[in-house]
């Protein structure tokens, strides 16, 4: 992966969890408003019944309310007080805050608010909060505070309420909204939230790895016809050379020219093969199914005159079927076997040992193993070695010859006869194909001519 796509990966990711947070940010803070708003309520409602419970009427201190003059007249200890609204004064507000002015100061403490509350959080069915009561005169002075005694206002209140009239009091409340309570009531759309982010990042990391692979893909094809049309041309242009000097030569030097000549036709005849292969893939193999004679098919594979490796090489046929008649396409399935020896020859030392066993595993199938002692595929690269354009160990060595395209398109053509292959090798000691076909192709209709 070159290092602007990595950059736009990173990017999108960045981005799609950026913003995720954003949404979950401002989740938190929808969440958080409403539990501060019902816990205020819970509050407010608090106060005004635990005021209402801890006037002292008993003791005779009494409260009066006059409307036309806006004015409240307290009888408190046998003394009238009077106190003057001013026209904003909310009528309900004033009759719940009232009462606190007459309280019995011996009932009336925060910690029996405090203990009121968690009864009405209980009576609520609502989860015990964590509270934190402080009261300040007029002054700005804190009076008393619950649980802990504080002598300043240590936390940011997220509530507060006058308390009575004449007092001047203002109670201030503090208390943290757990992220265990945002997770349980939100668990649902976080869950959401990072399953669409997930499933967004999966997919931009596999649109890039798609587009790497397609522009891969396509600098392959393109070296893949260049060398191509580099080994059908020069090979052919020689031929014509040859025949143009052919009658001018000696007996001895026509043979020679003329061997010469069918290696390079050999040649050419496979760099067609190859070009047959890669076409199995465009709209499915139209295979011509006739009856092969397996046997000599093999046999033409162990003629080391249809092979131009520079080094010495045996092949071995070990032919133990008594029956040597298949059905199948031979141009394909001689396709195949070639590219088979042409990688065992590639991928080998100076002195290259190919065994091919035909066995018979059962009446209906035959199974062909084609062994060599080169130089093997490592345990990583084992898995990959059917992927179209994966030379696994030799991926970047421009010397050995090759595109990553033959077991590929073998693997196609084998499986488009209802056969199957498979695979052994171990670094350093040789490769081992299997390739099991059956007497008479399995043909899905997809695949006849």
């Amino acid at each position: 992966m070159n290092r602007r796509l990595k950059y736009i990966i990173i990017l999108a990711v960045c981005i799609i969890l950026g913003n995720q947070l954003i949404h979950l940010y401002y989740l938190y803070k929808e969440e958080t408003t409403q539990y501060i708003y019902r816990q205020n309520n819970m509050i407010t409602g608090a106060v005004y019944e635990f005021n209402m419970q801890s006037t002292n009427t008993a003791k005779g201190d009494l409260v009066s309310y006059d409307a036309s003059e806006r004015q409240l007249v307290y009888y408190i200890d046998k003394k009238i007080i009077s106190f003057q609204l001013n026209l904003k004064a909310d009528v309900q507000q004033i009759n719940k805050q009232k009462a606190y002015d007459i309280r019995d100061p011996q009932v009336w403490t925060l910690k029996s608010l405090y203990l009121h509350l968690q009864a009405k959080q209980d009576s609520m069915h609502l989860k015990d909060c964590s509270i934190q009561f402080v009261i300040q005169d007029s002054t700005g002075k804190i009076k008393d505070s619950y649980p802990a005694h504080l002598a300043t206002l240590s936390f940011h209140p997220k509530y507060q309420t006058t308390l009575g009239f004449i007092s001047g009091d203002t109670l201030y409340a503090g208390y943290d909204y757990s992220y265990r309570e945002l997770i349980q009531a939100t668990i649902g759309q976080i869950l959401i939230t990072f399953m669409i982010t997930a499933l967004l990042i999966i997919c931009i990391i596999n649109l890039c790895r798609t587009i790497r692979d397609e522009k891969k893909s396509g600098e392959y094809r393109e070296l893949f016809i260049s060398n191509l049309v580099h080994d059908l041309k020069r090979p052919i242009e020689d031929v014509i050379k040859v025949l143009y000097l052919l009658r001018d030569l000696s007996p001895e030097e026509q043979t020679l020219f003329l061997k010469q000549g069918r290696a390079k036709l050999d040649n050419i005849l496979q760099s067609i093969n190859r070009m047959l292969l890669q076409s199995t893939d465009a709209h499915g193999l139209r295979l011509n199914i006739k009856d092969i004679n397996l046997q000599e098919m093999l046999e033409t594979l162990q003629q080391k005159d249809h092979w131009s490796a520079n080094k010495l090489f045996d092949i071995q046929i070990d032919f133990q079927s008594d029956t040597p008649m298949i059905t199948g396409d031979r141009h394909f399935l001689l396709a195949v076997f070639q590219n088979f020896i042409d990688n065992a020859l590639k991928y080998s030392g100076d002195q290259v040992t190919i065994h091919i066993t035909c066995t018979e595993p059962d009446a209906r199938h035959v199974q062909i193993k084609i062994e060599d002692n080169g130089f093997g595929i490592s345990s990583k690269n084992l898995q990959h070695v059917f992927e179209r354009y994966h030379r696994g160990d030799h991926q970047e060595n421009k010397e050995i010859k090759g595109h990553g395209q033959g077991l590929h398109y073998a693997r196609t053509v084998i499986l488009a006869h209802g056969g199957t292959i498979d695979i052994e090798s171990e670094e350093g000691k040789g490769t081992a194909i299997l390739v099991n076909l059956p007497r008479r192709a399995n043909v899905k209709n997809k695949y006849k001519h």
